[in-house]
């Protein structure tokens, strides 16, 4: 099995004006998720994110203003998993992706790791 990093994306301006009601659902969904990827033994680690955030070192050209991004990294989850394509598949299974509420970039995690 290959170890994936889901990169959740949220809109920062839908994120600010939730309520904490809002926010608790939709915690209670994601942890409903992932005690479903414990079960399929898929998952390794993960946690939330709070909206705050530095950029250190060299900047990356990007499309636009970075400050002015309406989009941020609100979690991560590290999986496992076959394939990215098996990854992303069951990234596509979140409820907030079929609620269009996120979106997750997965990323396959390099193994360091030489063999003797």
């Amino acid at each position: 099995m290959k170890k994936f990093l889901l990169l959740i994306r949220e809109d920062l301006v839908r994120l600010s004006g939730m309520s904490e009601e809002e926010m608790q659902q939709d915690i209670a969904e994601m942890n409903s998720w992932v005690e479903e990827l414990i079960k399929f033994d898929s998952f390794i680690a993960g946690e939330p994110l709070e909206n705050e955030s530095r950029i250190v070192g060299k900047q990356v050209d990007t499309d636009g203003l970075l400050m002015d991004a309406k989009e941020g990294i609100s979690g991560y989850l590290i999986i496992q998993a076959e394939t990215l394509q098996q990854a992303a598949a069951i990234a596509a299974q979140c409820p907030q992706i079929i609620q269009d509420k996120i979106s997750i970039e997965v990323r396959p995690i390099m193994d360091t790791q030489q063999e003797p």
